[in-house]
């Protein structure tokens, strides 16, 4: 067997390993209370961490946004940045990203096109204690369907586990860790994640995120994040972002909009 064979042999036994290791926790995390329809909007936006509060059962929410980022050199536009979330059981999400319009100008060039159809996941809550802390666990693939400049070929696994711990009734101390097999599941990239959030009354909060994306054989992506939301009624949603790099791999700067909405009990 020669290396190329061992190789694909390795990478294919990486993104079983994971698949495996992301269905067990699905199947076997323990029940909890789930969200209802009373409760107010939660979203995955606008910080990169996701939310580790699953749907209402019948829930349909709708997030959207746009994004600039100063690249080194160049920029980069993309829109409508949209996520589909249904919740399908007392605990249980499905998600999947449509896919996004990108248009990049860097080293002298313009790119433009549509991103992937990206993690396309089952959201599994193991807890949710809304006094306290609250805890979920996201399988998912992505699907390669953009212009081949804008991604990497192949399909890729990704496993997520974000999570919530309420300090008091304005502060709280939210993270995420995650991993991404990429480029067929020959590489992996882990992406820790740590945010610290204020609530501002009962409709608003602000926050400080870091996020970083460690690939393997590549340089690491750091970046300093803040934001706010704005809950405008119980079903709808505003938020504002703006962040900076903290390394020459990173993006300079970038910022953005977004607004989410949420319909009920479809089912």
């Amino acid at each position: 067997m020669d290396r190329s064979q061992k190789q694909i042999k390795l990478n294919n036994k990486n993104t079983r390993a994971l698949l495996l290791t992301c269905s067990s926790l699905l199947i076997n995390s323990s029940q909890s209370s789930a969200a209802t329809t009373n409760d107010a909007i939660d979203t995955n936006r606008p910080s990169f961490m996701f939310s580790p509060i699953v749907l209402p059962k019948g829930s349909l929410q709708v997030e959207n946004g746009t994004l600039y980022q100063g690249l080194r050199p160049g920029w980069a536009v993309d829109l409508p940045e949209t996520q589909l979330r249904l919740g399908l059981g007392h605990t249980t999400e499905l998600s999947a990203f449509v896919p996004n319009e990108v248009i990049e100008r860097a080293q002298g060039q313009r790119i433009s096109g549509a991103t992937n159809i990206s993690e396309i996941g089952i959201k599994q809550q193991l807890r949710k204690d809304p006094g306290r802390f609250n805890a979920s666990v996201i399988a998912g693939i992505t699907v390669p369907t953009a212009h081949r400049s804008l991604i990497n070929s192949g399909l890729q696994a990704t496993f997520r586990l974000p999570y919530s711990y309420a300090v008091n009734d304005r502060w709280s101390i939210c993270g995420m860790q995650s991993l991404v097999l990429i480029t067929r599941g020959e590489t992996l990239q882990w992406q820790p994640d740590a945010l610290v959030c204020r609530n501002i009354g009962s409709k608003a909060s602000a926050f400080m995120e870091y996020a970083g994306f460690f690939t393997e054989h590549k340089y690491p992506v750091n970046l300093l994040h803040f934001g706010g939301v704005y809950k405008v009624t119980r079903h709808q949603q505003v938020d504002t972002r703006f962040g900076v790099g903290l390394n020459q791999s990173a993006p300079s700067v970038f910022a953005g909009l977004g607004y989410s909405f949420r319909i009920d009990d479809l089912f």
